[in-house]
């Protein structure tokens, strides 16, 4: 799959046309992410629900996004590990970078007492697959295969980054 992602729907309902280019596109190798995935996996005090690289734009450092408008996390989820149920405002395109069977995302509008999704709709991962992940809904990362499995997900998280909602 791949991603060509950019603001021209935004601005036709708005009714506006761009007037000066604002930022250029942030290049980001394989080599380079990877590495850094590698080293905050080894770092003391990192995240145990999450182990990815936030993709950040120089133009955006207010928001800390691709854009002004685009958010997106290169996250891998270790083999044999569960990326524990959370949500976010804003809708997510998510991307299978990579993921042999038994990978999955359970989502569900609730969690329970326990922390547990509610009648959880499970969506499994498939290499070079995207799944959309509604805003507001609770969901956990399963991997309960052998390898890293790694997911790109793209969000309009800059928006509401940007109105602090």
């Amino acid at each position: 799959a791949l991603y060509w992602i950019h603001d021209e729907p935004l601005m036709k309902y708005l009714g506006v046309e761009p007037e000066k280019k604002v930022f250029e596109p942030t290049l980001y190798r394989r080599e380079e992410l990877l590495a850094r995935v590698e080293e905050i996996s080894h770092s003391e005090g990192r995240s145990t629900n999450r182990l990815g690289v936030l993709l950040g734009n120089a133009a955006c450092d207010q928001t800390k996004t691709l854009t002004h408008v685009l958010w997106s996390l290169l996250n891998s989820i270790p083999a044999r590990s569960v990326q524990r149920p959370h949500r976010h405002n804003s809708v997510a395109l998510d991307l299978c970078v990579s993921a042999r069977p038994g990978v999955y995302t359970l989502m569900g509008r609730e969690i329970d007492a326990q922390g547990r999704i509610v009648d959880p709709i499970r969506c499994e991962w498939n290499s070079g697959g995207v799944f959309v992940t509604p805003p507001g809904w609770w969901h956990s990362h399963h991997n309960d295969s052998d390898d890293i499995a790694w997911v790109l997900p793209v969000q309009d998280a800059g928006l509401y980054t940007y109105q602090r909602t």
